[in-house]
């Protein structure tokens, strides 16, 4: 094995010098340290000189070699006792293992051994023995590219996506690359390229914080889609998504009570190989045969050259999806087919074409980085996403020629920019990070005339203005103790602009179209100062507490039309309209607690935490306002007087993480955790409200409320990951627990009254309006809303099980998807719910996949994949039900990848 640039120093002669030097030093009473050297003459592994990403500030040795197994992914051997006492270097920036372990050991006495491809051997030189046998302490990991593997030592609910499982399948919906996360879900429609991450049952108006590198998608855009808060982004250029369970008070968490998504875009160095300066991919993927159902072409090039003082990435993608068929095999819900009435109209759905789901997806990405002297690091980066597609209508059964009806089409641009600085000198006290970002959502959508209502083009423009900033200090107490301590502020701005073509009805209390008022203009920001102590004992004991404040002002003028009669005639109905001038602020303080601890084995990590949360209301759940199709009795309703949601959740788990345990050089990974969240003054759209003024409660009218009853979210997540390099298998399933009942005041903003007469009978005058308490003080619960958060998510679960050959140039295996489904008795036999709009309507269903990739040389691999092998007819857990977009048929594709 090649030593360091240190061997030249140390040979067996120097080694010997070593202890020498260290007896003396011992003698005459004082300490000296010397550097760390590597021994042996193992040869030097191609995967041990991969260039890997490090960041490990100084600390206690102990603690700096488990965050270095965690981060190179190898597993270290050594004797925690012998190693009391010393402090690392800190290693921060691109090396290979060897390298940056020689870095990190600084000018420790200790020694190095690489005994095999992913293990290596520390020994402590004292002044009596120039070695120690070793070893007690086993920390793990793995050099073969299992990059996600130290989410089985993060003691909490954290989730990775990586690019080996977005190969595996390629996704043609976004939500796909989600299926195989536990605790995960997306109310999606395979009519609407877009994406809505709901993490535990949690969705909508920033209650999850989906993201791009690090920068906040907060495009929302009102209509029948169960989903209020919508991403865009094409996972061929994605190197992985980071999902973040919960509450938390490091960055990213200001007014989150669901969790963070976060989507990383490539980077240079994912590009680059060890030792050059120019690298690239280039991807191809199309449907094949009688199967391609509607996969047309899905593609990306990416390019990237990176030198010791800059570097510079260049990607594109294309996505050219049409119209797919659905499965054909099983049976489906009854809600939209009338399936209980006529069994003929569930047979025609199956074969029938999915209409208007076809979609055209374009992405450009570049960055440039620069490494600015004095270990700081300074990168600029934009990401443009378009998409193109038809806006279509529940399914009709009353047209007999067509299932589903084009109301319109939308073309969405989404743009981020971000300029990112980072600051790391040799020094534990400093690891500094900081981002400015713009972010340009549009929607130019056009809509077609329906019935009476004539057609208009509208823009629902969002734009994101963000600043972050935070720093790492790390202190060492004692030779076993150290406190990290994290903290920083962020900050955020969302100017909501929508323009429509639509005219302004007569008399309307607001100046904005219907279409428009559904999604209406406003601004909120939000800023938060947040802090996290983490103190770590000896590598088996952490405990952390974090403090986060939460400030948010909400500005923008909304109203409504309120109905009463002119006193002193007979009764005369008049329009009254009510304007609301908005300019909202509040703030909050929401802590965190956690413990960790491994029981007396290394392989064994139990974890819990706590923590608050806090959301303050969005623009349009505070404004929204008019008629939603421009006419009809429905009517939306605003609310200035909403209070911030409040979550308190608690969670306890374990991990399992352990190598050869059957086998030499397998692997296995665990994660477990029970979750139980409370969310108090919970944000839903209530149906049946009764407005201020004469009037009485109807179905059409809907407004946001908070729930008067405490909203619950819990359940129980498994993650299992086995690999024995020839074969592996991985489990995840999601049990949710439990249901929610939604109360609310009925006269949500108080204000109903009813006339006072003097006279009987048509000559009766009207004297005046007076305040109808039992009105104003009623309540109900389990009344109709409109929204996802109607039903729990049903369980599910993802099986993957494969195998290697031929060196391992051959991958091949096989995916179950399974859901449990969710439905509710209704008339007739049906399964329809008689009291929501959402009435759920999720069969259960099993979903097998095939998949195999062979990797012809270092630069080229084929890949070839089958969804649905049984051509499963299926509505995925918590699919749009209005429109009723099953899922694909049986689908085959083929991808080409050539890597230089």
């Amino acid at each position: 094995m090649k030593g360091s640039s240190r061997t030249g120093f140390y040979g067996a002669s120097g080694l010997a010098l070593a202890i020498h030097v260290g007896v003396a030093g011992l003698l005459a009473g004082s300490g000296v340290l010397h550097a760390a050297e590597p021994v042996g003459t193992v040869p030097q592994d191609a995967a041990q000189q991969r260039q890997l990403d490090f960041d490990i500030p100084a600390q206690a040795l102990g603690s700096a070699v488990l965050a270095f197994a965690e981060q190179a992914g190898v597993q270290v051997l050594f004797d925690s006792m012998r190693l009391h006492g010393l402090h690392s270097s800190p290693l921060k920036g691109r090396y290979s293992a060897e390298e940056g372990l020689a870095r990190l050991l600084g000018n420790a006495p200790v020694e190095y051994r690489f005994s095999g491809e992913r293990q290596v051997t520390l020994s402590r030189l004292e002044a009596q023995q120039g070695g120690l046998a070793l070893s007690t302490t086993t920390v793990s990991g793995n050099l073969e590219g299992r990059q996600d593997d130290w989410v089985y030592n993060a003691p909490r609910s954290v989730s990775v996506v990586g690019r080996e499982q977005l190969d595996r399948n390629p996704p043609r919906h976004a939500a796909d690359m989600l299926e195989e996360t536990s605790g995960v879900y997306s109310a999606v429609s395979q009519q609407d390229p877009g994406l809505s991450v709901n993490i535990r049952g949690i969705q909508d108006y920033g209650r999850v914080n989906m993201s791009v590198d690090g920068m906040r998608q907060n495009y929302q855009q009102s209509g029948h889609q169960q989903r209020n808060g919508t991403l865009y982004v094409d996972p061929e250029l994605l190197s992985e998504v980071v999902v973040e369970k919960g509450a938390t008070s490091t960055m990213g968490g200001a007014g989150v009570i669901g969790g963070i998504a976060n989507f990383r875009t490539l980077e240079a160095r994912d590009l680059l190989k060890p030792g050059q300066e120019i690298g690239g991919r280039i991807r191809a993927t199309s449907g094949l045969g009688g199967r391609s159902n509607g996969t047309h072409f899905i593609g990306s090039s990416a390019f990237a050259i990176g030198t010791e003082v800059w570097d510079m990435l260049l990607a594109a993608s294309e996505r050219h999806l049409g119209d797919y068929n659905p499965g054909t095999q099983g049976g489906i819900g009854e809600l939209r087919t009338g399936s209980w009435i006529d069994p003929s109209i569930n047979d025609r759905v199956k074969h029938s074409k999915v209409a208007y789901s076809a979609s055209v997806m374009r992405s450009r990405l570049a960055k440039l980085g620069l490494n600015l002297p004095q270990d700081q690091r300074l990168q600029l980066s934009y990401l443009t996403t378009q998409v193109s597609y038809d806006d279509a209508n529940m399914m009709n059964t009353e047209n007999k020629q067509q299932l589903w009806e084009k109301l319109g089409s939308s073309k969405v641009r989404s743009q981020n920019f971000g300029l990112d600085y980072s600051y790391a000198p040799d020094n534990p006290l400093i690891d500094f990070k900081a981002k400015l970002y713009y972010v340009d959502n549009s929607n130019d959508q056009s809509t077609l005339q329906r019935r009476s209502s004539p057609g208009y083009s509208i823009t629902y423009q969002t734009d994101t203005y963000g600043a972050q900033a935070q720093n790492t200090s790390t202190f060492a107490l004692s030779e076993l103790a150290t406190i990290k301590a994290n903290y920083g502020l962020e900050f955020f701005y969302d100017k909501v602009r929508p323009d429509s073509s639509q005219p302004v009805p007569t008399g309307s209390a607001v100046s904005a179209s219907p279409a428009a008022s559904m999604t209406p203009e406003g601004d909120r920001a939000l800023g938060s100062l947040f802090t996290r102590l983490d103190f770590d004992y000896d590598g088996w004991l952490n405990l952390n507490a974090g403090l986060r404040y939460d400030r948010y002002r909400l500005r923008g003028e909304t109203g409504i039309n309120t109905r009463t009669f002119v006193i002193g005639k007979t009764p005369q109905q008049v329009t009254v309209p009510v304007n609301y001038d908005i300019d909202t602020q509040e703030g909050r303080f929401s802590p965190t607690f956690g413990l960790s601890l491994k029981p007396g084995v290394e392989w064994l990590q139990l974890f819990a935490s706590y923590g608050k949360g806090w959301r303050p209301p969005a623009v349009t759940e505070t404004m929204i306002t008019g008629r939603p199709h421009g006419g009809g009795s429905e009517s939306m309703y605003p609310n200035p007087f909403l209070k911030p949601e409040r979550s308190s959740s608690w969670e306890a788990g374990f991990n399992i993480f352990k190598e050869n345990l059957w086998l030499d050089d397998d692997r296995l990974g665990g994660k477990v955790a029970y979750f139980d969240t409370r969310v108090e003054d919970f944000i839903y759209m209530a149906m049946g409200v009764q407005p201020p003024g004469y009037g009485m409660p109807g179905i059409g009218n809907s407004a946001y409320v908070n729930d008067l009853s405490g909203t619950r979210f819990k359940g129980i997540e498994y993650q299992l990951d086995y690999d024995t390099g020839r074969a592996y298998g991985q489990l995840n399933y999601t049990r949710m627990i439990g249901d929610n009942d939604f109360c609310m005041k009925t006269a949500w903003l108080g204000g109903v009254t009813q006339p006072v007469k003097k006279g009987a009978g048509r000559g009766a005058i009207v004297t005046e309006m007076r305040p109808d308490q039992q009105a104003n003080n009623a309540s109900q619960c389990k009344a109709a809303i409109l929204g996802s958060a109607e039903h729990m998510p049903m369980d599910r679960g993802t099986l993957t099980l494969g195998a290697r050959f031929f060196e391992r140039k051959l991958d091949i295996g096989a995916r179950a998807r399974y859901s449990a489904g969710y439905a509710i008795a209704g008339s007739a036999g049906g399964t329809v719910s008689q009291n929501g709009v959402y009435p759920a309507d999720w069969k259960p269903y099993t979903v097998y996949d095939l998949y195999g990739s062979y990797r012809a040389s270092d630069e080229l691999t084929l890949r070839l994949a089958m969804e649905n092998v049984t051509d499963r007819a299926y509505l995925v857990p918590l699919g749009d039900v209005l429109a009723f977009t099953l899922g694909r048929g049986r689908t085959l594709q083929g991808t080409v990848e050539y890597q230089f």
